[in-house]
Formats: structure tokens, sequence, C-alpha cells
């Protein structure tokens, strides 16, 4: 993800270090909402007058003004949307873009010329045809003719697309294009077909992946052990060759989000309930970690701060609360202000930034997607926007 500011790149050293917390940063992003499109209930409590059981966004991605979600729902603001939507600049359901899947979307991403979105997940058919991975016009959502390649025997969880038309895969799957390539994989943005050279074959799951704004370094994040043959615990670094790197993060654990800064530093958190800062061009070693109360299951780093949202209520170490949402700076984890919080079973699952008016091409507003109907005090089913 690019951020909104690009810093001068801070060395801050290779030592490990607690975040400091002396003083709290004042954050970016407003503490307030603006109204957008509503993921609807599944489950309605008439008595309570509130949704017992909502449907959920676990992905989220940009082409231009629009803003593409994915997840496991019905509807959206009672429109029929199973599972995949657009909302327009201006917050409201786009009415053109209707792709459906018969199971959770867990992955987005767009691709580099912005007229396809990708979509991986857990689903067996895309508008009624076989697919667990697909890829779908940005305009109207009609799966893009030629494009077949899917993957076999479980779920795509990350996508990751650079801009030189490469399309990153990474999950659960044993097999993709019919070649025997497990977990890990990448293929044309235009044509699907599958890179045979590129084969890392992480030993486990992968659930996260990012790149550099240069495409020149990927990163996988999950519960594998090892990638490339190489001992990689959660966290590797590959080349667009499928090359695992000497980069080998010293501390961390199983990975389950993941982000790269515009300036390159590596962010990713664990299920130990750490969020672990590297910059893989100095050192294995970590620059600090950031600790919550409990997973974080998203992130977003821009080159000044760090967006995080998860199952958590805090930061434990700041004595700060922060239920399932909050952000600290990127050049030394102290926790920002910014606290609008968000209800929910697991609260944030996807963020993303938002280009809209009335700045053409600025990165004006956060996206969050996850399980919540509230957030910052508003009624804000499953996503919703904070401007800058």
């Amino acid at each position: 993800m690019k951020g909104r500011l690009r810093a001068t790149r801070i060395a801050l050293g290779a030592v490990l270090a607690t975040a400091t917390f002396a003083g709290v940063a004042q954050a970016s992003p407003s503490p307030t909402t603006t109204s957008t499109a509503k993921v609807d209930c599944v489950v309605y409590d008439e008595a309570a007058a509130k949704c017992t059981v909502t449907g959920v966004v676990y992905a989220i991605t940009q082409i231009g003004d629009t803003t593409y979600i994915g997840g496991a729902f019905a509807a959206v603001n009672g429109e029929p949307r199973a599972n995949l939507a657009a909302v327009r600049a201006d917050g409201s359901l786009d009415p053109i873009w209707t792709p459906s899947t018969d199971g959770t979307v867990y992955a987005l991403a767009a691709s580099a010329d912005g007229s396809k979105v990708y979509v991986g997940g857990s689903f067996a058919a895309v508008d009624g045809q076989p697919r667990r991975l697909a890829a779908v016009t940005a305009d109207t959502g009609a799966l893009v003719g030629g494009w077949t390649t899917t993957t076999s025997n479980n779920t795509v969880r990350a996508l990751a697309a650079d801009t030189t038309g490469r399309l990153y895969v990474g999950g659960s799957f044993s097999r993709i294009g019919g070649r025997a390539i497990a977990r890990l994989a990448a293929v044309d943005q235009a044509t699907g077909a599958v890179d045979a050279a590129f084969a890392p074959q992480p030993n486990n799951t992968v659930r996260a992946l990012g790149l550099t704004d240069d495409g020149t370094r990927l990163y996988a994040g999950g519960s594998f052990s090892t990638m490339g043959g190489l001992p990689r615990p959660g966290a590797a670094e590959l080349t667009p060759a499928g090359a695992t790197t000497a980069f080998a993060p010293t501390e961390g654990g199983v990975a389950i989000s993941l982000d790269v800064s515009p300036t390159g530093r590596l962010f990713f958190g664990t299920t130990n309930n750490r969020t672990w800062a590297y910059d893989p061009t100095v050192s294995s070693l970590p620059l600090y970690r950031v600790r919550t109360s409990g997973d974080v299951q998203a992130i977003l780093a821009t080159a000044d701060e760090v967006y995080i949202g998860g199952h958590f209520s805090g930061f434990p170490e700041a004595h700060l609360d922060r239920l399932h949402i909050g952000s600290f700076l990127a050049a030394n984890g102290t926790p920002t202000a910014w606290n609008p919080g968000a209800n929910g079973s697991y609260g944030v699952w996807a963020f993303g930034l938002t280009d809209g008016p009335p700045l053409p091409g600025s990165l004006d507003a956060l996206s969050v997607g996850g399980d919540f109907t509230r957030t910052a005090g508003a009624a804000r089913r499953g996503y919703a926007r904070f401007p800058f």
C-alpha cells in the first residue's frame, strides 16, 4: 500500500526494543466517519433493534475512486450482493458491479492497468462458473474472458498485484492452473498463465502478502516454518523469481497480517499478540514490536503511521484502550491518539486507502472493513471511511 506522505527513511538501528510510550502522538485520520454503504444484517434482533449476526468484510481494494469489498454477506444497502460489492466515491453502492460467489471472499487485488479485480477465497464458483480464483472486470464485475486459472483443494487467502503485470497468490491450495505449486504462486495478470519457475513451496498456509513499491521484493506471512527449503518461521522475503532472500526475521511467530510501508519497512502481526517492525534492507533483527491485547488481523502502513485492526481491546503496555482499531507511529511504535473504536465479535479485518473528490488522485480516506455494526459512535455496518 502507498502512504499519503513519503517521508525520508529513518534508520532506527537493528536493536530490538519495546516501543516506548512517552506521550501520545496526534493521529492523522478524522476520529469520525463519513456516511457510506452498509453491509446488511444477516440476523436482526427486532426486540433489541440491533444486528445479532452481521455480514463481514474481509478484503478491500481500490481502483480510481471506486472501493471494492469482499467477504461473507448477502446484501448491501438492501440490494442483493453475494460476497462482493463496489462502493462509489460518494459512499453509495455501485448499482452496476454485481459479481457473485458461492462462498467467502478473503482476498482482493486490483490489476496494474485498473481494468480487473482479482478475487480469492473459499468459494467454488463465481457467477456460476467453477472458480476458486477469478478475474472480473472493474466496470461491471463480469468474468474476464479467457482468464480461467484457478486453484485446487483449498482456500486462497492473499493476493498481491505488482505494477509490471504479475499477480501473487497465497493460501492453502495444493495446485494452481493444473500445476503442483502449493500455497504461493505467481500468475500473469492479463492471461492468468502460471509462472512455473516461481515455486517457493512454503510448507504451510500463506495468510498475507505484501510488496515493496518497486515490486522487487515480495513478503509472505503465515503458519509456514520453511520457504524455499530455508527456515523462515512465519515470515519470508522473496524475489520476483521466487527465490527466498537472506532476510530471516529473528523474532515473530505465526503471521496473520502484513503490510509494507512506502519506505520499505515491513510490519506483520502474529498470533502472540505482537506486531513486529523490520527494515529488511538493514537487518534480520526487529526494530521494535508493539503489543496488543489480542490478534492484529489487518495492517495498513503509510510512511508515517501504521493502522491496525483486529480482535483486541488496547495497547496494554501503554495502558491505552483501543477497541478493535488503532494506530502507532511508523518510526518507533508509539500509539497515536486516534481512537474511533469498533464493536463486533472480531472487529476489523481489512484496510484500504480510498481516492475520491475533491482531490482526484489523492488518498483522502482510510477504508475499514470487518464484522462491526458501529464505529466512531456511528452505525457503520461492515464498512466505514475515515477522511484525512
